[in-house]
């Protein structure tokens, strides 16, 4: 697994898998970051397609996953981000941010978790009023 290196050269965050002491292991994935309102978490949104064989129909679905974010990277709202498992960091965070794979613009639709930008989200409002 490639990790790239984090920003800065040093951090404080113990939970840092770069500049701490916690260790990276098992599955990967990715996805966009839909909220960083947490101290040092993020949660990370996977859209996913699933097929129903009794109905022979697609269904969709999302994973939202929180995941630790060190100060050193700074992932934002809008940022598709590649997170990797960890040992238990609290009680529902098990995964770490390990790399930015593309920054966002800053608002993120919150039924497709895909970014977007601000002025059609002006537009949209405009128009509905």
């Amino acid at each position: 697994m490639v990790i790239m290196m984090a920003k800065t050269e040093s951090c404080n965050d113990v939970n840092c898998f770069v500049h701490g002491t916690l260790s990276v292991r098992g599955a990967t994935r990715s996805g966009t970051v839909v909220s960083d309102k947490g101290k040092r978490t993020v949660i990370v949104e996977r859209p996913e397609i699933k097929y129903i064989s009794k109905y022979k129909r697609y269904a969709r679905s999302r994973s939202r996953i929180p995941a630790h974010c060190p100060d050193c990277l700074g992932a934002k709202v809008g940022d598709e981000v590649k997170i990797a498992e960890c040992r238990k960091i609290s009680k529902t965070k098990a995964w770490t941010v390990v790399e930015i794979i593309k920054k966002g613009i800053g608002v993120v639709d919150i039924k497709g978790g895909k970014a977007r930008d601000e002025d059609e989200r002006q537009v949209e409002v405009l128009k509905i009023k």
